[in-house]
């Protein structure tokens, strides 16, 4: 599966894109992330999982302590597609936009 398509598909949940979001400020606990998304901690570990298989979070243990962080960059090719067809498609509007509503200088018949 590419990256793109990974990171795409783990933040389709809304949850996970709120651990994203929690992490954006530094890592964190499943235990914390847990309360942030007032879920049990088995829950939790289950989007935790599957952001890491994506390649967008990774895990360390110690002891019985998880902790959370952010890959840096590792949301980078989603960002690029976003801006790609954001740009694509601005530019398409703006055009159909000018088509629309034509020329403003008609003279009366």
């Amino acid at each position: 599966m590419s990256s793109l398509n990974a990171a795409a598909g783990a933040i389709a949940s809304e949850s996970r894109r709120r651990v994203v979001e929690h992490l954006a400020d530094g890592p964190a606990t499943v235990s914390a992330l847990a309360e942030v998304l007032g879920m049990s901690v088995p829950g939790t570990m289950r989007h935790v999982d599957r952001l890491a298989e994506a390649g967008i979070v990774r895990r360390t243990k110690a002891g019985r302590v998880v902790t959370v962080e952010l890959v840096p960059g590792s949301l980078d090719p989603l960002a690029t597609w976003a801006l790609q067809h954001r740009l694509f498609w601005g530019n398409h509007l703006d055009r159909l936009a000018g088509h629309l509503t034509g020329p403003t200088d008609r003279s009366e018949p």
